[in-house]
């Protein structure tokens, strides 16, 4: 490219040289025409013409000065590069007619004019050259190069580079940025923080890695879809921003993970506190649409050198670590970096491992926890509950592991063994003359899996169970999501003979009309509402409202979390119409629950 421009530079300084030399052959010619002739004329005046054509008609500026730098010919690109009418710039010096700069330094194009003739050379500016119009003072990057003339005197070439660096720029903002939120990129801010490495090496500063991800984030994305989603991702990252100075960076690391580079700490307290703005700036409410969301976010926090001054990309993956802490032992909170954090991590690894194999070795155990209905003071139904008996740590509760399923696709082949092992349940139950009601929770995963009713209707026919025997305990926030067909898969499940109930109601962003519009038969009343009732001050109008409300669709109510007698009688007066709860007895194996209804029955008797 640049060894064509040199050639066009050349070629119109040869030009430009017959141009000049034609018009002072032709003021010669003038005085010597009744000599010479008029054919000699004529044949002049084509070539000065074809000269001057071929020179407006270029698709660069080209100015000819003299030997000092004062402008001789200027094409109409010249004149409209430079914000002139026609000739005005004739007879000017070439710095006053092209205000030049070159990386932000003014550029002397009289000098530069001077030395191209003095040493006959082509000089040449590739990059970081701007022209300033004269007219409205608009930045033009331009390309350019100055030729001596055969007469004395040079050409300058000038090219209008704006829209190829406009180009250029755009494309590394997108190699560097995020396409969604307009932050820095991975590969950015890898560059950033080699940076801040050496910085903070050689003033013996601190510097802070903090890792930010938004808590139960794909609960957004699979109840509310992506568009929801990815709005909140983009005022996720306006926010974090906004706690930050401008000497710091913010980049995203991929998906609903953040990472943070603060430079020039004074402190390892300043890192922290950071952190913490970051927390309550996130637990705001975020608007979208017609949603109010409530968002959390987890924070690890690590320092160099305190935490790593050898493997600065360990440092990242300590930050890392103790993100993934914070978000199990306190979501939504802020955590620095432990060596304690590397075991736990290490654990984690050997926790999924085990689980991946706990399946086919038979660790999984169902619990059930009975329903009584409050009407009628007897057991009616059942919560199914998982139980993992870990060959080593012993019996584990749902919070311990649940988790690592969902994260890796596990609950699918376990959620599929939970349904058999009800149902089969359920048929040892009937068989005995108990039909009691196995309620069953699914989880997102689940829900949205094809041929889901398919499969829940296979189990049952192999195991000769009515579906009425098994209802379905489904999150209200999964139904929200309108990219899945989620009033369809309701309906099979109907078809089925299978009841449904609806948890988390009032305590996520469904509304009423979401009771209305799908098919349901139960609301949940969760245990954040129930602990309400009987405690001093408090008059239990949430679980009213539900109850009420219900009633009104033809709806059960089924209490969760009852732990006194007095909560149980209250309810009942409401006219809430099952519970369950440690009161009326923790989760236990069959058996258990078959010696649970053979009292009751002595009692009734």
């Amino acid at each position: 490219m640049m060894a064509l421009l040199l050639a066009l530079c050349l070629t119109l300084a040869v030009m430009l040289s017959v141009l000049l030399a034609c018009q002072w052959q032709a003021a010669r010619t003038w005085r010597l025409r009744h000599t010479t002739g008029v054919v000699l004329q004529a044949a002049q005046a084509q070539r000065m013409a074809e000269a001057l054509a071929l020179l407006h008609a270029l698709p660069a500026a080209v100015v000819g000065t003299d030997h000092a730098g004062v402008v001789r010919y200027l094409n109409p690109r010249a004149s409209a590069m430079g914000g002139l009418l026609g000739d005005d710039g004739l007879g000017q010096p070439v710095t006053q007619l092209l205000p030049l700069f070159h990386d932000g330094t003014p550029v002397d194009a009289a000098r530069q004019v001077r030395e191209c003739v003095a040493q006959q050379e082509v000089l040449e500016v590739a990059r970081g050259a701007v022209l300033l119009r004269h007219l409205d003072g608009k930045r033009i990057d331009v390309q350019y190069s100055c030729a001596p003339l055969a007469q004395g005197g040079a050409v300058l070439l000038l090219h209008d580079v704006s829209a190829r660096r406009r180009a250029e720029q755009q494309l590394e903002f997108i190699a560097h940025h995020d396409g969604l939120t307009g932050l820095p990129n991975r590969l950015h801010f890898q560059i950033r923080f080699e940076h801040g490495i050496a910085y903070a090496r050689r003033h013996q500063a601190l510097l802070a890695v903090l890792f930010v991800d938004i808590d139960r984030f794909k609960s957004i994305n699979d109840s509310l879809g992506h568009d929801v989603g990815d709005q909140v991702l983009t005022e996720f990252a306006r926010r974090v921003q906004q706690c930050v100075r401008k000497v710091d960076t913010v980049a995203r690391q991929g998906g609903d993970e953040f990472i943070i580079l603060l430079t020039e700490l004074r402190t390892a307290h300043d890192a922290e506190r950071v952190a913490e703005k970051i927390v309550g700036a996130i637990a705001a409410p975020f608007v979208i649409g017609e949603y109010s969301l409530s968002v959390a976010a987890s924070v690890g926090v690590a320092l160099y050198p305190d935490d790593d001054d050898d493997d600065v990309n360990a440092l990242i993956e300590k930050a890392d670590l103790a993100m993934y802490a914070a978000k199990r032992h306190a979501p939504g909170t802020c955590l620095r970096y432990a060596p304690r954090m590397q075991t736990q991590s290490y654990s984690r690894t050997i926790l999924e491992t085990a689980l991946r194999h706990a399946l086919e070795r038979n660790e999984f155990a169902l619990y059930y926890q009975p329903r009584m209905d409050l009407r009628t003071r007897t057991i009616t139904g059942v919560k199914a509950l998982l139980r993992w008996k870990h060959p080593e740590l012993g019996l584990m509760m749902p919070l311990d592991f649940l988790p690592v399923l969902e994260e890796s696709a596990l609950i699918l082949p376990v959620g599929a063994w939970v349904m058999a092992t009800a149902v089969e349940q359920a048929r040892s139950w009937i068989a005995q003359g108990q039909r009691l009601t196995v309620s069953v929770s699914l989880s997102a995963r689940q829900f949205y899996q094809r041929d889901i009713a398919r499969n829940f209707g296979a189990a049952l026919e192999a195991a000769g169970v009515p579906g009425h025997c098994i209802e379905l305990e489904i999150a209200a926030g999964i139904l929200i999501d309108r990219n899945q067909n989620c009033e369809l898969i309701l309906r099979q499940f109907r078809q089925l003979g299978m009841a449904i109930s609806i948890s988390d109601f009032g305590t996520g962003d469904a509304s009423l009309n979401y009771l209305k519009r799908f098919p349901t038969d139960a609301v949940k009343i969760e245990k954040c509402f129930v602990d309400d009732v009987g405690k001093p001050g408090g008059d239990g109008a949430m679980v009213r409202a539900i109850v009420a409300m219900a009633r009104t669709l033809g709806l059960r109510t089924i209490a969760g979390g009852v732990e006194s007698g007095e909560q149980l009688e209250l309810l009942a007066e409401m006219g809430c119409d099952e519970a369950f709860g440690y009161y009326l007895g923790r989760a236990m194996a069959p058996e258990g629950i078959e010696a649970l209804l053979k009292s009751s029955e002595a009692v009734q008797n």
